[in-house]
């Protein structure tokens, strides 16, 4: 999902402002999801995997990262 979401990037016209844009959409919603998860049950540690997860795949790996909590 990694090499997907850095070919998006890449073939972007502002590729800087793209991957900046998705990185802080991803973070905002892993802030979002460590905060308020507690309500459905969720709350993710904010470690170094998880932020750099959130970082490069943005808020897919948010989701991603909620649903394999629940799947495994």
């Amino acid at each position: 999902m990694g090499l997907i979401m850095l070919l998006y990037y890449l073939r972007r016209k502002r590729r800087v402002l793209s991957l900046l844009v998705g990185a802080g959409s991803g973070l905002l919603a892993l802030l979002v999801v460590h905060y308020g998860g507690s309500l459905v049950g969720i709350s993710p540690v904010l470690n170094p995997l998880h932020l750099v997860q959130s970082a490069v795949l943005g808020v897919p790996g948010v989701i991603l990262m909620v649903v394999l909590h629940f799947t495994l």
